[in-house]
């Protein structure tokens, strides 16, 4: 009988060690979808500032009067301010993303 218990405990031992490195991996990819939707939600903020103000923002602060608002992977507006470009960037799970008015979609790294 000690040797079944024995042979439980390995085999759940075995299964926690696969198992939990895959629950990580996906809580890191749930973070950077969560990045990635942020940012394309402030890019939409900043076209609606740029078409009523001339100018992009300067803070993710001002985007709150078009639509945004701020969620757990927080989205920093790093330039902006002008009436020809911006770069917004937020950390998701493996890193941080970043959205220009040129690209028009999250891409990996900083601004």
């Amino acid at each position: 009988m000690q040797i079944c218990k024995n042979t439980v405990v390995v085999i759940i031992g075995i299964l926690a060690a696969i198992s939990i490195p895959t629950y990580i991996g996906q809580q890191d990819r749930a973070k950077d979808t969560a990045a990635g939707a942020q940012l394309r939600t402030a890019a939409t903020a900043q076209q609606l500032h740029y078409a009523e103000e001339g100018a992009y923002a300067e803070d993710a602060e001002a985007l709150e009067a078009y639509g945004f608002r701020q969620g757990e992977q927080v989205v920093a507006v790093t330039s902006g301010g002008t009436d020809d470009s911006y770069c917004m960037e937020a950390t998701g799970g493996t890193g941080d993303f970043n959205i220009t008015q040129d690209l028009g979609r999250p891409e990996p790294g900083g601004c």
